[in-house]
């Protein structure tokens, strides 16, 4: 290629691109902003907090529906209706109870210095009929080891159904569907148990909107009911049993 020619091929590159003035500091420059490698350090660093934030909240959800669906939560979860004359409730599963623990998110950690330690009562209502709520659900062979949602023997609680959660995690909320997973009892929106007429849930009188998955608070009266209530039976408003300093 001529000298002339490669020179008008030049100048009409240059119009094309420009002449990269501007585009990257000379090397005898120090730049005042951040390297390069440190940019992509931050990044890792940030991907890496979203990604255990994001696992976290996936092991701690509230019964989720990968968890409700799995063999070691459903294969330890009663369908069967009560036998009102030798049991009067559906007792306490302690099968497998760890693995189903781990699989919901729940703690099966001792009771030392919990963080969160908070109470609320449930009354059940099955089949028209009141059922009992059973002493240590969620205490295996008590007290060596327990949920973090879980009920007490009569020398700790005089009542019964009397919900203890008591957690490591400040920001842990127990549905009182977990409740039910815990005790082991089949619970949907349709069924408690074999009682298959439909599930509401009240909290303090009122009908709960998030139903099974609402997380009650401290000192909530909370009442189930699979089917109807007993006639002239209504939602417990409030519940004044609990323990001094509860």
């Amino acid at each position: 290629m001529g000298k002339a020619k490669k020179q008008l091929t030049n100048e009409r590159r240059a119009k094309r691109l420009g002449t990269g003035e501007g585009i990257a500091p000379s090397k005898g420059k120090s730049g005042g902003g951040m390297p390069g490698w440190a940019f992509m350090v931050s990044g890792a660093v940030l991907l890496a907090a979203v990604i255990i934030a994001a696992a976290f909240v996936v092991t701690r959800g509230s019964s989720s529906a990968n968890a409700q669906s799995s063999s070691v939560i459903q294969d330890r979860l009663t369908h069967s209706k009560i036998d009102f004359v030798a049991a009067g409730t559906w007792p306490p599963n302690y099968s497998n109870l760890n693995a189903a623990l781990t699989k919901l998110g729940i703690s099966p950690a001792n009771e030392v210095n919990p963080v969160v330690h908070y109470h609320w009562h449930i009354t059940v209502y099955a089949g028209g009929r009141k059922i009992v709520v059973p002493r240590n659900i969620g205490l295996q062979n008590p007290p060596a080891m327990s949920s973090e949602i879980h009920t007490h023997s009569i020398q700790v609680d005089k009542h019964s159904g009397i919900i203890h959660v008591e957690s490591p995690d400040a920001n842990f909320r127990a549905t009182v569907l977990q409740l039910f997973d815990v005790w082991g009892v089949y619970a949907t929106n349709k069924c408690l148990g074999g009682y298959c007429n439909g599930v509401k849930v009240y909290v303090n009188g009122k009908l709960a909107p998030k139903g099974l998955l609402t997380k009650p608070g401290e000192h909530d009266a909370v009442t189930v009911v699979a089917g109807s209530l007993p006639p002239g039976v209504k939602p417990d408003v409030k519940f004044t049993g609990f323990t001094p300093g509860e």
